[in-house]
């Protein structure tokens, strides 16, 4: 089952992107399995391959976007098509350089400082060399994805008055899951994370909303595995099959230390702040269970927020004495509706 509907040169050109990037990490991969325990000396050997593979890597992706936007633009937008070109994007502009500004040697060099500093950790030359090179891997994809992200929006910018629209690359994470099909302007920043793989593809607004996407329908698709790993955890997965709004699990995580462990009557637990202010979901649900009530309200900026923990899937699941008790707890959390 497709999770969103796009047309045949959009998912095409999605493959070719992805094998591109795949190809280029694999690449990166191998040269960097040259490292030795000089890190210093052995990185200057493999530098300008490693230069040469991502110089390489972002012109074929740059072409690329060139090469389809037109193809996607006459199913997406046609009248921008029938509309001259005010420019043309050179790509040497876009090689060399990362997405946020800074050349692709800094980039490139992080791999090290990450080692350095595995080392300083206490990790053995092995063990450094390894988490860098997963750092560098990453870093290669999203270097490239952005690359192809701003060759996007150039290109088909030239045309005028389009909108965007973000298409997955699955498999996918949740956070890309819930944010798919959402409609942007030109002068909108495109929400990525590190990996991010999500592309921008031009649209008239009137042909926008075709491009929806239903993230039920698509996690309904996944094998166990796949799904665990979609939405963070099999607590997660369990809290989704019995009806646990897939927004509400997926933000739990969108801040840093949103989710936390507390001690509560003895036992370690897991817990959110997320939706607890008067105007979210779970303090909703946690007040008509009287987990919220007014005098134990405490000041959370303007917003009153609960001070009874929104307890996490993975904790509900461990007190639950069976299905139908868990299913409960959620729906007190504020997890199910």
């Amino acid at each position: 089952m497709s999770l969103q509907t796009l047309p045949a040169a959009a998912r095409q050109y999605g493959r070719d992107q992805r094998t591109e990037i795949g190809a280029a990490i694999s690449a990166v991969n191998r040269i960097w399995r040259r490292m030795g325990d000089d890190f210093d000396a052995s990185y200057a050997a493999i530098e300008p391959e490693l230069l040469s593979v991502l110089d390489s890597s972002q012109r074929r992706i740059v072409n690329g976007s060139i090469e389809a936007t037109p193809e996607i633009l006459a199913a997406t937008a046609p009248r921008a098509l029938n509309r001259s070109a005010e420019w043309e994007l050179a790509p040497s502009a876009l090689i060399g350089t990362a997405g946020d500004g800074l050349p692709t040697e800094s980039l490139a060099y992080g791999s090290v400082i990450h080692a350095k500093t595995a080392v300083k950790g206490g990790a053995t030359t092995a063990e450094a060399l390894s988490s860098a090179g997963k750092w560098l891997s990453t870093a290669t994809g999203t270097l490239l994805s952005d690359t192809g992200r701003s060759a996007e929006k150039v290109t088909a910018l030239a045309r005028q008055n389009v909108m965007f629209v973000r298409m997955l690359q699955p498999p996918s994470c949740g956070r890309c899951i819930i944010l798919a099909g959402k409609k942007f302007r030109n002068q909108q920043a495109f929400e990525r994370h590190n990996g991010c793989d999500c592309r921008n593809i031009p649209a008239d607004e009137s042909i926008a909303d075709d491009l929806l996407v239903n993230p039920e329908t698509y996690l309904s698709t996944l094998s166990e595995r796949d799904l665990i790993r979609a939405l963070g955890s099999k607590a997660n997965a369990e809290a989704w099959d019995l009806g646990a709004d897939t927004n509400q699990l997926i933000n739990a995580y969108r801040k840093s230390g949103g989710v936390r462990s507390a001690q509560v009557y003895g036992r370690t637990v897991k817990y959110t702040t997320e939706g607890t202010t008067r105007r979210g979901l779970a303090y909703k649900a946690m007040s008509r269970a009287g987990y919220a009530q007014k005098e134990l309200d405490e000041r959370a900026g303007r917003y009153f927020r609960t001070r009874a923990p929104r307890l996490m899937p993975e904790s509900i699941f461990q007190i639950a004495e069976n299905r139908a008790d868990a299913k409960r707890l959620l729906r007190l959390y504020g997890w199910v509706n």
